[in-house]
């Protein structure tokens, strides 16, 4: 059971990763001039990531780093690339690094924002993911936990990102055994998706529905899943075959 569901905890990681690194790069204001090759750096290394290429997202990041703390290190530009270069490792399985890197992120958007800020809820639910990654799941869930609280405040219920923050949470619980409240928060998710008019080819969708079939196969209703399963990959034929 724990095998299926921790599977299904990694997409989340990576699939938040890609929401969450977007969320907290938009600035409130007008970049200045000399930060335009930080942001050279930081894009391709973005782009690096999502196209699978770790190694070199790495690099590009640090470069990215190097050049965001010129600007000092209470500055934005660092807590953003701390939280990008931390999921480039998390994806990695460098633990240890990506944990440091999204304390710093962390750390420096609470001084900056306070614990209510929704780049402030996005690093807290990375951070969550991976200490549930690491069976740390007391940490994780009081900060996912805190997440949501964000999420409902700054965004409201009907919102694909508090839909995020309960899938991501519904993973927790279920990698807990706690099949009941993962349940529900997936089903919720669900619903936020299917009000919000979220396509089924959609990789939030495709991540949510995924979680769902492993909640449904660990609470023996095979055949509930595998219907899931069975839409999931005719999406996804039609799809490929639409390329």
């Amino acid at each position: 059971m724990r095998t299926i569901i921790q599977l299904a905890l990694y997409r989340v990681l990576t699939i938040v990763g890609v929401a969450v690194l977007f969320m907290i790069a938009t600035p409130n204001v007008t970049l200045p001039a000399d930060g335009t090759l930080w942001k050279t750096w930081r894009d391709a290394g973005i782009q690096a990531w999502q196209d699978g290429r770790l190694g070199t997202a790495e690099h590009l990041l640090i470069a990215a780093m190097e050049q965001a703390e010129k600007f000092g290190p209470e500055d934005m530009r660092v807590a953003d690339t701390a939280n990008d270069l931390a999921v480039v490792y998390a994806t990695a399985g460098k633990i240890t690094e990506a944990e440091l890197l999204f304390r710093r992120s962390l750390a420096i958007g609470i001084r900056r924002f306070g614990t209510e800020h929704p780049a402030v809820g996005a690093t807290m639910q990375n951070l969550g993911i991976l200490y549930a990654m690491e069976h740390q799941y007391l940490a994780a869930e009081q900060l996912l936990k805190h997440a949501l609280e964000v999420d409902l405040k700054q965004f409201g219920f009907t919102h694909t990102r508090t839909a995020q923050t309960l899938k991501t949470l519904a993973s927790l619980y279920a990698v807990q055994g706690q099949m009941a409240q993962a349940e529900r928060l997936i089903r919720a998710s669900l619903t936020i998706l299917e009000v919000t008019q979220v396509k089924h080819e959609d990789p939030q969708m495709i991540g949510t529905l995924e979680v769902f079939a492993s909640i449904l196969r660990n609470t023996n209703r095979d055949r509930e899943a595998q219907e899931i399963e069975q839409h999931l990959e005719a999406d996804a034929t039609v799809s490929q075959n639409s390329d």
